[in-house]
């Protein structure tokens, strides 16, 4: 599918069976929270969508909207999923997470992590720090600030080598990324589970998938198709895909020719219960590490859905 406009859609498309329930789309740190956050953004004019980021942990569920974009994948004690609640979450290989972390960290604007400015006092919150840290304790946060002495943490990966710097990620922000991806607790049929890989290799089959599992009827997977599909990678512009700060580049899998044979196996030590527990084989002969839960299929996994209204 080739994208076209998606402004031409009329105003009875905008109301095209789009009678979904709450879907909650979870990502985690360089598993596309951009990607769906644009896509949320154009299907918001065009299927009359409410919708919502939420950053750091997830409370309570505004009643009126239609999806709510996760960040962080992390939910709070008094979050209780309910039974008109459609989940979504899209994971990666832990090992890129890593690796496509330590690049963006190095080159990003985000504030908390060129963030050098003091703590004015209070309570410590963003961009002192990131709201993936925000529900840590005070003792935590100030120790945090502490260890970068006065500097940002990107100063802190770029005054260190490729080594080095990638070691500081993994016990920096990539090691909360991966806290938060082995506490996830969600299970059954509300869940579909989607690698970003699948999306990427086959972006229109995968979209189409989760439109469904939003309860999104035919006409409307049709217009969100068209839509989506301009944040479709493999079909963006070179001149756009430069321009965005998100995308290193069009190669979404890179731990391959990043890591090294000894980083690899102290990696998958380390985590080899979360590659396996989202699906991916591990690269190193290492006893086998007992997964977090049974691995999902070839990019997507779930029970059956209830079907959506036509």
């Amino acid at each position: 599918m080739s994208p076209s406009d998606p402004t031409a859609a009329s105003a009875a498309q905008r109301t095209a069976a789009r009678r979904q329930p709450l879907t909650l789309i979870c990502c985690s740190h360089k598993t596309g929270t951009v990607l769906f956050h644009s896509v949320l953004n154009r299907l918001g004019a065009l299927l009359d969508l409410r919708w919502d980021t939420v950053w750091g942990e997830v409370g309570a569920i505004h009643p009126g909207l239609h999806a709510v974009l996760v960040g962080h994948s992390l939910f709070g004690d008094g979050f209780r999923l309910e039974p008109h609640h459609r989940i979504i979450r899209i994971v990666r290989d832990p090992r890129d997470i890593w690796v496509s972390g330590y690049l963006y960290h190095r080159r990003c604007e985000e504030p908390w992590c060129v963030n050098r400015e003091p703590h004015p006092g209070g309570p410590i919150g963003f961009p002192q720090v990131d709201h993936l840290m925000e529900p840590r304790p005070e003792a935590w946060k100030e120790a945090y600030l502490q260890r970068l002495g006065g500097r940002s943490y990107q100063d802190q990966l770029l005054d260190r080598d490729q080594e080095s710097g990638l070691a500081y990620e993994l016990d920096g922000y990539t090691a909360l990324t991966f806290e938060a991806m082995r506490a996830w607790r969600f299970a059954g049929p509300q869940v579909l589970t989607v690698k970003l890989e699948a999306i990427t290799a086959n972006f229109d089959a995968t979209m189409s998938v989760i439109f469904r599992h939003m309860g999104f009827s035919r006409r409307a997977r049709a217009i969100a198709l068209r839509a989506a599909a301009y944040e479709d990678v493999g079909r963006m512009p070179d001149h756009v895909l430069e321009q965005n700060a998100h995308i290193h580049s069009r190669q979404l899998s890179k731990w391959r020719d990043v890591l090294t044979a000894a980083q690899l196996q102290s990696f998958e030590t380390r985590y080899g219960d979360l590659v396996l527990g989202l699906g991916y084989q591990l690269a190193t002969r290492l006893p086998m590490p007992r997964p977090l839960r049974p691995p999902p299929g070839e990019g997507l996994s779930s029970a059956p859905a209830p079907p959506p209204r036509p």
